[in-house]
């Protein structure tokens, strides 16, 4: 259980502060994965679909950045 809150943290760290703590907070990441957590949990949507979707998301915000 460690290992993956751990890399979880991990993972959350790099995704949210691309520069380090010192850089810009990514605040595109933060709503995708909020959004995410809410259809998930409110909507009780499936797990491979709501992941499809939020790197649909992710690409299309990287493509027109």
């Amino acid at each position: 259980m460690g290992v993956v809150v751990n890399l979880a943290l991990f993972f959350a760290y790099n995704v949210l502060w691309p520069s380090g703590m010192n850089g810009a907070f990514d605040w595109i990441s933060a709503a995708i994965g909020i959004g995410a957590l809410a259809v998930l949990f409110r909507f009780k949507a499936g797990i491979i679909p709501v992941v499809g979707a939020c790197a649909a998301a992710g690409l299309a915000v990287t493509l027109f950045r």
